[in-house]
Formats: structure tokens, C-alpha cells, sequence
């Protein structure tokens, strides 16, 4: 994952489109992510201490989620814009417990399974807080010799978990939420948390700039650099290509001269 900061935010004179900038800390490749014009609003007010009398919404969830850190000892570690599919940015909030990873109860559910076991398609009961959650295994891992696994239940909630082999207990890592990009930037500069993008993201709409135009350079994305895997098709690629006409309409000749 690479850490990004806010650049700022930008409007296309053409369509009038919102696009937030992100740059990448340790270099001078810039994500451009479109978003709403109320996204946009809110990124913004917060960047620039903007005072107002009533909370928006997303003071709202900040709060919500201040009040809930007493109780549960769970806060926002980070945000991650983690995809890119058909166009569109797709991103987590990710929640982790203030005293390290949470012993839960974890058993294996035979009803609707076609495998045993905790395994990749498989379904599995969690329960948290005195609350069960049903949710689909949707990889499994091994990290130091442990064996983990990443579930997903049907309100979107991704629960990341690790069976440690001393206690013999299945214990929770990391909540992941998933949510719009623009929702999951304008709640990271509340609470003040990372931003990071996945690397495959930043391989696919990563730009450039030209010293000389400042018009962005595209990276060649048909680029196979993994031996086939992450490679781009070619109808990703024409929809990518839209993507940086579009780009090439914003005004980036100041870009990382300034912060909004």
C-alpha cells in the first residue's frame, strides 16, 4: 500500500465533474478520483477549518464514531482505495482494536455450504459483542505461520481474522467497511487517520506529469509486469483511456505547488 496526501480538489470547466487529488507521499505521482459536488463540499470545509453551526453528515459519523470508541475500543486506524472495476474507485475504512487483535467465536456453518471447513466459499458464524454475524469466506492466507481469513457478511462488514495456534482461538484483526472513496476521504481528514492506495490502483490510474505542458502522462498500463497477473484488458484500457481525456480537461499546472 502506498500513503497518499490530499493535493486538492478540482473542478472540469467542461462538465463541471469534482475531482479530489491525491499524491503519494514519497513521490510526485498524483490519483485523481472524481466525486459529488457534496463529497467535494465536505473534503473541502474540513481542509480549509471551516466552522458551521450545525454538524454535516459527515461530522456526524465522526462523532457517532467517537462515542463508540468508549464503549467498543475500536477506532479508524486508516482508509485504503483499494480497486478499480468498471470505472469506478472502490475504497475501506478500516477499524482495528486499540488492545490488538479480539478473541472471537468462530464455528463453521454446513447449511448452504458446498465445502467443510474454514475455507475459501465457505460460510461461518462470528460472533462479536454478543453479536453473531453469518459471512462468507472470501480468502484464506497464511502469515507466520498462522492460518487467516477474510469474511464478508451482507451489510458489507469484511472482518479479517487470525487463528493463533498458543491459545487455539480464532481472534479479529481488523474490521473493513466498505465505501465510496469520496465518504471514506472526508471521514479520514475528521478523525485525522492515513490515507493509502493499493499499488495495483495506482498502477492502472496513476499519473505524471509533463514538466514542460503540465499535462498529465499516462503510464503505460498494457504493461504486463507481473507475468500476466494484474494485467490490464483491452476493454478496461478504452474505458481507462476515457479516463485521461477527461483528466486532460482539468487545469494541473499548479498541481502540488499548493494544498486546498
Amino acid at each position: 500500500m502506498i500513503e497518499m496526501t490530499i493535493d486538492s480538489i478540482r473542478v472540469s470547466l467542461m462538465n463541471y465533474q469534482h475531482v479530489v487529488i491525491l499524491k503519494e507521499k514519497e513521490s510526485d505521482r498524483y490519483l485523481p478520483i472524481w466525486i459529488g459536488p457534496a463529497e467535494a463540499d465536505a473534503i473541502s470545509i474540513k481542509l480549509q477549518n471551516v466552522d458551521l453551526t450545525r454538524p454535516m453528515t459527515h461530522d456526524l459519523l465522526k462523532n457517532a464514531i467517537f462515542a463508540l470508541e468508549s464503549t467498543s475500543g475500536t477506532i479508524v486506524s486508516r482508509i485504503v482505495v483499494n480497486d478499480l472495476r468498471a470505472d469506478t474507485f472502490y475504497a475501506q475504512i478500516i477499524f482495528e482494536s486499540t488492545e490488538g487483535s479480539i478473541p472471537v467465536k468462530v464455528k463453521s456453518l454446513p447449511e448452504g455450504n458446498s465445502r467443510r471447513g474454514y475455507e475459501q466459499g465457505s460460510w461461518i458464524s462470528l460472533t462479536w459483542q454478543r453479536r453473531e454475524h453469518k459471512a462468507k469466506i472470501t480468502s484464506e492466507w497464511q502469515e507466520s505461520g498462522e492460518r487467516c481469513l477474510e469474511a464478508v457478511n451482507d451489510d458489507g462488514l469484511m472482518f479479517e481474522l487470525r487463528f493463533d495456534k498458543k491459545t487455539e482461538q480464532w481472534l479479529l484483526n481488523k474490521i473493513k467497511l466498505d465505501s465510496r472513496p469520496s465518504d471514506a476521504i472526508a471521514l479520514a481528514v475528521r478523525v485525522t487517520v492515513p490515507i493509502y492506495v493499493e499499488e495495483m490502483v495506482m498502477d492502472k490510474a496513476g499519473i505524471i506529469l509533463d514538466r514542460e505542458t503540465g499535462k498529465p502522462i499516462p503510464i503505460d498500463k498494457s504493461a504486463d509486469k507481473s507475468g500476466g497477473k494484474g494485467k490490464i484488458d483491452e476493454q478496461e484500457l478504452k474505458k481507462l483511456s476515457a479516463f485521461y481525456d477527461f483528466i486532460n480537461t482539468l487545469d494541473l499546472d499548479d498541481l502540488g505547488k499548493h494544498k486546498s
